[in-house]
């Protein structure tokens, strides 16, 4: 993917490698490399050649598989939706772990955001209500987590029973 946008850039400014070269500093082979796909280049070479074509680096958070988080039990659908879903997936513990550390981490820059929409309110109580169930049935994966201060602050929150017993219900089927 870096490979052909670093050549898209350099040919719509109109540059050879070998110009390329002489402006970012790396060598004609490492950016005949790189553009082939054959290249595996320190990020620092990567800087280098991004700059010069006018590109930055940006690192963006990973979002969160809400539709798999459903299947597990995350009380956010209908579970006869989620039902008709775990046809196509087999929920696993380290797959449910993993996408509950990124819904947490989306859970806690929504709190940020100054006006919350309705759906990111109900995505976070419904990791708030997952969380509650874990830390009362499944202290070992709730361990995963337990240490984040934007886990503590869910899992303190008021009015998650009903969805707690839903994600309990739901998260029986795989842990």
């Amino acid at each position: 993917m870096v490979n052909s946008a670093i050549r898209k850039q350099r040919e719509l400014l109109g540059l050879t490698q070998t110009k390329l070269s002489f402006l970012s500093g790396v060598s004609l082979p490492t950016i005949q490399l790189i553009e082939s796909g054959r290249g595996n280049p320190e990020l620092e070479t990567l800087e280098r050649l991004l700059t010069a074509l006018g590109l930055e680096t940006q690192y963006v958070p990973k979002k969160a598989n809400w539709e798999f988080l459903v299947l597990c039990g995350v009380p956010l659908t209908p579970a006869i939706e989620a039902s008709k879903r775990s046809l196509l997936e087999s929920p696993t513990k380290s797959r449910f772990v993993e996408e509950m550390r990124l819904a947490i981490l989306e859970s806690g820059s929504f709190a940020e955001l100054a006006a919350e929409t309705g759906e990111d309110e109900r995505k976070s109580k419904a990791i708030a209500a997952t969380l509650v169930a874990l830390q009362t049935h499944y202290p070992s994966v709730y361990a995963e987590f337990s240490g984040s201060d934007i886990v503590k602050k869910l899992v303190n929150q008021k009015g998650l029973e009903k969805l707690r017993r839903i994600a309990l219900a739901g998260m029986t089927r795989f842990l």
